[in-house]
């Protein structure tokens, strides 16, 4: 897991690293309460927007994402699946080296054994603008939209339909999802090419 450059810093990676070492199961939903999950913030070709999800067992909006698979050999791979099979996109463009942010967020009961996921997040472009670029939610998924990234669009109410909270995104969001976005606004300049 080559993290050390993700927006989150070092610090973070070499935690993550040390999770990882102590028991490799931590990659999959069986390794206990406290495991590492996939996922990917998924940006429009000009990078104005981000595709999120409506999570129906968080009641929330997120990034598409979840649990690594049997078989998959990163994370890299897990995020992917998760992305086609939540928003229906595939062939994204990676934006940086490897994971772009790591994020630990506690869990309610919702989810069960779960208590918390230490998230390894990319970034992907999709190849087309937003508006050319249709997402398709999946069962796990009641909606998936494109809102203004609000780091880069400021003052942008793009495809929210009126539904806006915090900054432009949606109400409901997750709220850690606003500071990842803030910090990955940068990393997303620095890489984006």
């Amino acid at each position: 897991m080559l993290a050390d450059d993700a927006a989150s810093g070092p610090g973070l990676a070499a935690e993550y690293r040390e999770l990882l070492g102590g028991s490799p199961a931590t990659m999959l939903r069986e390794g206990g309460p406290r495991h590492l999950t996939a996922s990917a913030i998924v940006v429009d070709a000009p990078g104005d927007h981000v595709a999120l999800v409506w999570h129906l067992k968080g009641r929330f909006w997120v990034q598409p994402g979840g649990h690594l698979e049997a078989g998959e050999t990163s994370f890299e791979q897990g995020a992917r699946r998760e992305v086609a099979e939540e928003i229906g996109l595939s062939d994204l463009e990676r934006i940086g080296p490897g994971p772009a942010m790591l994020n630990r967020h506690a869990l309610d009961s919702a989810f069960g054994r779960c208590h918390e996921h230490w998230d390894v997040q990319f970034l992907l472009r999709a190849p087309g603008p937003a508006a050319e670029t249709p997402l398709r939610a999946s069962e796990e998924s009641g909606d998936v939209t494109w809102f203004p990234w609000p780091a880069r669009t400021a003052g942008s109410t793009g495809g929210a339909g009126g539904r806006t909270g915090r900054g432009g995104l949606p109400e409901g969001t997750v709220p850690d999802l606003p500071a990842t976005l803030d910090a990955l606004a940068g990393y997303y300049a620095a890489h984006a090419g």
